[in-house]
């Protein structure tokens, strides 16, 4: 382990092996040099051991559904003009957030005397041990992302979930269609990490993300790296205002859009969509003039159209 001051943490040397070698040394005294006066030693044993086990108790859990806990920022990347990546710790290094695919976090911040709540999915893998990764983008009258931006590591930050509806199981579809505007990449790419990790998921995933600029899309390497790792994945973009040397896609996302980067609708597909909400009304008539169920904003678990 690179700190090895954290090694405590770890319940093999924070608890197992004082216990064995306690116990050890006792035995060592008893019976080889039969030194009984070491036993007196027992009872103060003991309320150390119950003690570190109620740390350890209260420290292996940092996130819960139902009571918000503060947890520390850690780091803060820019990732684009108006974006940045806040990397949380978790209270030991060895626990992963390890959320149901497609859930959130809701975030609570003080503002103005108020305390604002908003929902943000995290981005990291589900098993990565010891912090967790969140993307806010900045928007000119978002309070919320304002405070994010002020924020230097050290500070603390309110978290409690998971929260959500969405319902995923592997293989569960053959192909899944998505459409993501902005920052409504999160969940895909949550989605995404999940199906690509794991080796016995053979789904294939059809992505169109929409931004304004080159400059709005968010992990745009990361994604065309998986594209050209995984041939179950590819991934096409559509700008609203792009330069003079894009060669994508321009404008909204239609639905010729759909028809030609996405699966047509038939049991063994589903259309996932994320981003604000005129966008979603857009995308869920044209869902709905394309073939597929009638899909609605507040979409259950295991809607075949789904919206987040």
């Amino acid at each position: 382990m690179s700190d090895k001051t954290k090694l405590l943490d770890e319940p093999i040397h924070g608890i197992y092996i004082p216990i064995g070698l306690l116990f050890v040394g006792l035995a060592i005294a008893c019976f080889t040099i039969k030194d009984y006066t070491f036993l007196w030693i027992l009872p103060f044993a003991g309320l150390l051991i119950a003690a570190r086990f109620t740390i350890a108790y209260r420290r292996k859990r940092s996130v819960f559904p139902n009571k918000w806990s503060s947890l520390e920022l850690e780091d803060q990347t820019l990732i684009s003009k108006n974006t940045a990546m806040y990397r949380f710790k978790m209270r030991t290094p060895l626990e992963a957030l390890n959320f149901p695919v497609g859930h959130h976090l809701a975030v609570r911040v003080p503002v103005d005397g108020k305390e604002l709540v908003r929902y943000y999915t995290p981005v990291s893998p589900r098993y990565q041990p010891g912090h967790f990764d969140i993307i806010v983008k900045s928007y000119a009258d978002g309070q919320v992302s304002k405070y994010f931006a002020g924020l230097k590591p050290g500070a603390t930050v309110d978290f409690k979930g998971p929260v959500g509806r969405f319902n995923y199981v592997t293989n569960s579809y053959k192909h899944i269609g998505m459409i993501a505007g902005g920052s409504g990449i999160t969940p895909m790419l949550q989605i995404l990490n999940e199906i690509i990790t794991t080796p016995e998921d053979f789904t294939n995933v059809s992505l169109i993300y929409a931004n304004e600029t080159e400059n709005d899309i968010l992990l745009k390497d990361e994604l065309d790296e998986i594209a050209e790792k995984y041939p179950n994945f590819e991934v096409n973009y559509v700008l609203n205002k792009p330069s003079s040397n894009w060669r994508g896609d321009v404008g909204y996302v239609t639905k010729e859009h759909m028809e030609k980067y996405l699966p047509p609708f038939s049991s063994d597909s589903r259309l996932v969509m994320s981003g604000r909400p005129e966008m979603i009304r857009m995308l869920l008539d044209y869902a709905e003039e394309l073939g597929w169920p009638r899909g609605i904003e507040k979409s259950k678990g295991d809607d075949q159209v789904f919206a987040f």
